[in-house]
């Protein structure tokens, strides 16, 4: 799977980058993500393996520590490791978001 396919089994409103208007959520929880640069092995004049970064940002204003979950193992199924940060509160926003780097 795709990282957007994986974030959208999630079953959580998603987009990269950003919400167009037309389809944006009236509220939290949603995920954003974006690409973050890749991670590759080179030797010989040649890439031998390649792998696209992500940082996946999971923006909530209640504490939901099952839809955490959901989000991780699906990371996990689908063969991205992650690291995760503690919940942020932005103050201008009124809402929490925790980035995942993938």
């Amino acid at each position: 799977m795709t990282i957007f396919q994986t974030l959208q089994a999630t079953g959580l409103p998603c987009a990269y980058s950003h919400f167009r208007e037309v389809n944006a959520p009236k509220a939290p929880p949603y995920i954003v993500y974006v690409g973050n640069g890749q991670d590759t092995f080179q030797a010989d004049d040649t890439h031998y393996w390649r792998r696209n970064r992500y940082q996946i940002e999971y923006y909530f204003t209640q504490k939901d520590e099952a839809a955490e979950a959901t989000i991780e193992d699906l990371l996990l199924q689908n063969g991205f490791i992650y690291e995760k940060t503690e919940d942020v509160y932005l103050e201008e926003e009124g809402v929490f978001v925790i980035y995942y780097q993938v």
